[in-house]
């Protein structure tokens, strides 16, 4: 199992990684190890507050400046004897406690000067709180769920709380680790799972937990969900093409294997499809079961594209598969969209690049907005645990025309 944790200090979570210089974003192999081949290096909680500190406290300026030994962190003793506070009263200071205003604007005075990190380990054992929010996803590497965790990843650093990722793998072989992991381990605030669809036994291990539970996927009785929907996604692709007069429409997409059923928008996307041609009168072509890889969609394309019953459109489950169709029909010499229209889902951010009309979604704003139901969870449990479907939204390009 592979475990990332995002720092709220991070900027940005995966891929394409642009941070702020600091030591506190950090790859794990595993939850107990890392290994020197492995993604870097695991530090606590302590001793990432401890390295902070050590590296960015400045020397001493004088006598009045020295609090001990160079290489120790500051600590809330410190910051109590330089304040003349006492250590109850730093810390109420500290942790929006009942001292005065203008004792705790003097305390967090002297704690920005001393550069004071405080102690994870401690603020969690006086709060009762962690500030991290675990979070479970199948894998890191598409554009969905890095776009994702880039939302998750802002929205965590404006709450200042923290991120702790987790990835199943491409067919779930982690799966079960992962959801043992947080009922033993119980080091997160709020849980939710993105992009895969919960089994009820999970839905109920992480229900146990007795903290806020969310999901970014389809309707999942027992807890909050928010997605795409995707339904209306496969149905408005469709209904675009049958508005320019087409009625041989093809969709390509859904996973081959079944071990990958977890991922279900595929599906709904189907089903949004053969919706729309059935409320037109049309019967639907047999799908074209892919991986959503550009190469796999290509190879795919090729082969459907030089068929004698070559469809005169695509509706694509996303828009890495639309891409693979298009590079397909030019390297075939196939007019997009003079012999077939291919609409994507998704609106991938090189889909104008390559002229593509697709249905647009947001991952990074359904992101915030999960963080924000999170975080508010936290402070005032609601209860709360209906599903909100996020609209489509049709992008006209070049890749489709009249039939």
């Amino acid at each position: 199992m592979c475990v990332l944790h995002v720092n709220s200090c991070a900027r940005n979570a995966i891929g394409k990684l642009t941070s702020r210089p600091c030591n506190r974003f950090h790859w794990y192999r595993n939850v107990h190890h890392t290994d020197s081949q492995g993604f870097g290096w695991r530090i606590s909680a302590t001793d990432r507050s401890r390295r902070a500190g050590a590296a960015s406290r400045p020397g001493p300026t004088g006598p009045c400046e020295q609090i001990g030994d160079e290489d120790r962190m500051v600590t809330l003793a410190d910051v109590a004897r330089r304040a003349g506070v006492s250590k109850s009263t730093a810390s109420r200071a500290l942790s929006d406690g009942r001292v005065s205003a203008a004792t705790r604007e003097h305390v967090l005075r002297i704690a920005a000067e001393l550069h004071y990190v405080a102690s994870p380990a401690a603020v969690s054992l006086a709060t009762g709180r962690t500030g991290t929010i675990g979070a479970i996803v199948p894998t890191f590497d598409t554009w969905y769920t890095s776009t994702l965790i880039r939302g998750l990843a802002h929205a965590a650093l404006r709450h200042d709380f923290d991120l702790l990722l987790f990835e199943l793998g491409e067919h779930g072989e982690h799966r079960d680790r992962a959801f043992d992991h947080f009922r033993r381990r119980r080091h997160v605030d709020a849980v939710f799972s993105a992009n895969f669809a919960l089994t009820r036994r999970e839905v109920g291990a992480l229900r146990d937990l007795g903290i806020p539970v969310g999901a970014i996927g389809g309707p999942t009785p027992g807890i909050r969900t928010w997605c795409l929907d995707d339904e209306a996604a496969g149905r408005l692709a469709t209904q675009h093409l049958l508005d320019h007069g087409h009625t041989d429409i093809l969709f390509a997409g859904g996973r081959p294997d079944e071990e990958l059923a977890m991922y279900v928008a595929e599906d709904s996307r189907h089903a949004g499809y053969r919706a729309a041609l059935r409320d037109a009168g049309i019967t639907a072509r047999a799908p074209r079961p892919l991986m959503p890889t550009v190469p796999a969609a290509k190879e795919a394309a090729t082969a459907v594209l030089a068929a004698a019953d070559r469809p005169r459109a695509v509706v694509a489950a996303s828009d890495e598969i639309a891409m693979g169709f298009v590079l397909a029909a030019r390297g075939a010499g196939v007019s997009v969209p003079g012999d077939v229209s291919i609409v994507g889902i998704d609106d991938h951010p090189h889909a104008a690049a390559f002229g593509l009309t697709t249905i647009r979604q947001r991952p990074a704003e359904q992101g915030r907005l999960l963080v924000d139901w999170l975080v508010g969870q936290i402070d005032e449990p609601s209860g709360e645990r209906h599903h909100t479907g996020l609209l489509p939204e049709l992008v006209e390009r070049g890749s489709t025309g009249p039939a």
